[in-house]
C-alpha cells in the first residue's frame, strides 16, 4: 500500500480513529482524577574509602568505592533493608511492597547513591527515605566490618543529603497525561482502522471490482439519495453527472467487441438491492436517445420491478408469451418517455427457472434479436437463485452490477463462476452507489455538461392504427397492432 492508500483508509475509518482517540483522552483524564497524587522523597548517600592517607592508598580506595557502588545500588531496595525499615516505622503491607516504592541510582564513575521513595503521603515518604539511609548505612557497616579487632572498615556509607518533605506532587500532570492518552488512542485507532480495512472484503473501488470479476469495469454510477423518488435519472435529469455516467456506460458497452456486436445482454448482480433494475432502465433510455432500437425484457419473474418503475402494465408480458397465450408483438409495450419498448414480466409463474431455460424462451430472444438492435434482460441476482444462469446461455453475454461496500469480492467471484459454469461470457461490470464525497468519491468530471435535449413526458404511449411518431432512425418491420400493445 502507498501513502495515499493509508491516508484513504484513515479517512474511511475516521470514526474508528476518532473513537479510539476520545477513549484514550477520557481514560487518561479518568486516571488522572481518580488516582491520588504521588510524592517523591530523595536522599543522597556518599560511599567513602577509609584505606589510608597516601596517594596510592587514596587511588585504590577510590577504585574500591566505585566498585562497591554498583552493588550498593541493588542492595538499597533489597528485602533486607525494606524489612528493617518496615519494622522501625511499623508500616503495613509486605517488605516486597515497600521495596517497589524504593529506587536507587548512581551516575557513572560516581560514589554518590541517590535514593528515591514514592508514595501518596509526603510526610511518610520522607520518613521512609531517611529510615532507608539509617538502615542502609548500618547494613554496610555490618557487611564491611573487618575480621581483625579494632581494624578500620575499608568502605563506609554516609548520608550527605537527608530527605525533605516534598511539597509538589511528582506524578504526571494533566497535560502530559492527556498527551499520553491521545498518543495511545491514536496508535490504537490507526491500528484498528488498518485491521478493519484488512478484514473488510467488500468491493470499494473499480480496481478491486475489476480484479475480482476478471472483466473490465464499464461504468461507475454515483450514489444519489433522490433515486428512490426519481429513479429515471437520464430521463428526468439529463444534465446531471449521473446521467452522463449512464451515457458513458452506453458508449463502453458499444465498444466491448466492435467486430462482434453484443445484442442480447443479461443484466444481473450477485445479490439483491445492488441497483440492477435502475441501471438497466437508465441504460435503455441512454441507448434509445442515441437512436438505438432497444427493448427491455423483464425476466425477473420473482420480484419484477421494471414495469412498476416505468409505470406500465405487467398483467400481460413474458410469461404470457412463454405460455402461448399471446404473441411477442402483442405483449411488447412502448414507453414513450424513453422511446424504447418493454416486455413486462406478466403473471408470476411457480417455475421461473424452468421457463427461462426453455426452448420457447430462446425462440422469443431470437425473435427480439431480429427486431431490435439491443435486447436488455433484467434477471434476478445470481447467488440466491439460478434464473440468470438459466437464461444467460441464450444471450450474447452478461453485465454484472456490483454495489459499493455491500458486495464482497468472494461474492463477485462466485457470481462470475456461476456465469462461467453455463459458458456465458461476462462482458463487464457496473459499479453502483459509489459515494459522491469522501476518499472514494465519484469523480464528477462532467459537471460542465449541458443537454439541449428536452425532457419528454414519462409514461407509456398508446399506439393506434394511425401510427405513432417515428422513434428510430431506421425503419423496422411492422408488427400487427393489438389491444395489449402499449397498454398502461
Amino acid at each position: 500500500m502507498t501513502i495515499q492508500d493509508y491516508l484513504r483508509v484513515l479517512r474511511e475509518q475516521w470514526v474508528v480513529v476518532l473513537g479510539a482517540v476520545l477513549i484514550g483522552l477520557l481514560g487518561s483524564a479518568a486516571v488522572f482524577f481518580l488516582r491520588p497524587p504521588e510524592y517523591t522523597a530523595k536522599l543522597t548517600m556518599y560511599v567513602a574509602s577509609q584505606t589510608g592517607d597516601t596517594t596510592s592508598a587514596a587511588y585504590q580506595g577510590a577504585q574500591l568505592s566505585q566498585q562497591r557502588v554498583a552493588s550498593y545500588v541493588e542492595l538499597v531496595s533489597s528485602t533486607r533493608v525494606s524489612r528493617e525499615v518496615q519494622r522501625r516505622l511499623n508500616l503495613p503491607g509486605t517488605p516486597q511492597d515497600l521495596s517497589r516504592q524504593i529506587t536507587a541510582s548512581s551516575a557513572l564513575d560516581s560514589v554518590l547513591i541517590d535514593v528515591s521513595v514514592v508514595g501518596t503521603s509526603p510526610e511518610q515518604v520522607a520518613r521512609i527515605a531517611n529510615s532507608v539511609g539509617e538502615v542502609f548505612t548500618g547494613v554496610v557497616d555490618e557487611l564491611e566490618r573487618p575480621s581483625a579487632p579494632n581494624a578500620v572498615a575499608p568502605v563506609a556509607v554516609r548520608v550527605v543529603q537527608p530527605a525533605a518533605v516534598p511539597t509538589v506532587p511528582s506524578s504526571t500532570g494533566l497535560p502530559v497525561t492527556l498527551a499520553l492518552g491521545l498518543l495511545a488512542g491514536l496508535a490504537v485507532g490507526v491500528g484498528g482502522a488498518l485491521a478493519r480495512n484488512a478484514l473488510d472484503t467488500s468491493v470499494k473501488s473499480p480496481e478491486q471490482l475489476r480484479e475480482a470479476a476478471g472483466a473490465p469495469n464499464l461504468g461507475t454510477i454515483a450514489h444519489d439519495p433522490n433515486v428512490p423518488k426519481r429513479p429515471l435519472t437520464v430521463h428526468e435529469d439529463p444534465q446531471s453527472p449521473r446521467s452522463e455516467a449512464f451515457r458513458q456506460l452506453r458508449t463502453n458497452l458499444q465498444f466491448v467487441d466492435v467486430d462482434n456486436p453484443r445484442k442480447v445482454i443479461v443484466v444481473t448482480s450477485a445479490l439483491p438491492a445492488e441497483g440492477k433494475t435502475t441501471t438497466i432502465v437508465n441504460l435503455a433510455i441512454a441507448l434509445a436517445s442515441a437512436g438505438t432500437r432497444v427493448v427491455v425484457v423483464e425476466a425477473d419473474l420473482r420480484r419484477p420491478k421494471v414495469a412498476d418503475l416505468l409505470g406500465i402494465e405487467r398483467s400481460v408480458g413474458l410469461t404470457s408469451v412463454l405460455s402461448g397465450r399471446v404473441r411477442v408483438e402483442q405483449a411488447v409495450q412502448l414507453w414513450a418517455g424513453g422511446r424504447f419498448d418493454v416486455l413486462a414480466s406478466g403473471p408470476l409463474p411457480p417455475n421461473p427457472s424452468e421457463l427461462l431455460a426453455s426452448q420457447h424462451m430462446k425462440a422469443v430472444l431470437a425473435e427480439l434479436r431480429e427486431r431490435y438492435d439491443v435486447v436488455l434482460i433484467d434477471t434476478p441476482p445470481l447467488l440466491p437463485v439460478t434464473d440468470a444462469a438459466a437464461v444467460a446461455p441464450a444471450t450474447d453475454g452478461a453485465i454484472l452490477v456490483c454495489r459499493f461496500k455491500e458486495t464482497s469480492r468472494d461474492q463477485v467471484a462466485s457470481a462470475v463462476e456461476a456465469l462461467q459454469a453455463v459458458s456465458a461470457p461476462l462482458l463487464g461490470t457496473v459499479f453502483t452507489m459509489v459515494p459522491s464525497s469522501g476518499p472514494r468519491a465519484y469523480a464528477q468530471y462532467n459537471t460542465y455538461y449541458r443537454s439541449s435535449e428536452p425532457i419528454m413526458p414519462a409514461g407509456p404511449a398508446t399506439r393506434t392504427t394511425n401510427g405513432a411518431p417515428r422513434r428510430h432512425p431506421e425503419p423496422r418491420p411492422a408488427w400487427p397492432q393489438s389491444p395489449t400493445r402499449g397498454r398502461s
